[in-house]
């Protein structure tokens, strides 16, 4: 069994082996940069969506006070008229 495994594998020459690895080698690399290029733009992107985040909170606080200024508003009444409040 043995020799028929060796037989149907060529054992390949040093340096088309070292040059297969290489290539591997760089692969490897290049998915390695690829992936940190990827987790940088991921990471800017989160702190971009942090800050639209806080902003559009602080817009929601501001809206939330107006609203309640304008139910007090309607709650007393209107005009100097003996209106009904709002309940």
């Amino acid at each position: 069994m043995r020799e028929r495994y060796n037989a149907s594998v060529a054992p390949m020459p040093v340096k088309e082996h070292l040059t297969k690895d290489d290539r591997e080698i760089a692969a490897i690399r290049k998915l390695l940069f690829t992936g940190m290029k990827m987790l940088n733009e991921v990471s800017e992107r989160r702190r971009e969506m942090k800050a639209e985040l806080r902003e559009l909170a602080a817009s929601q606080r501001e809206t939330d006070r107006q609203l309640q200024i304008l139910v007090r508003s309607l709650q007393r009444g209107g005009n100097g008229h003996g209106k009904r409040p709002i309940q």
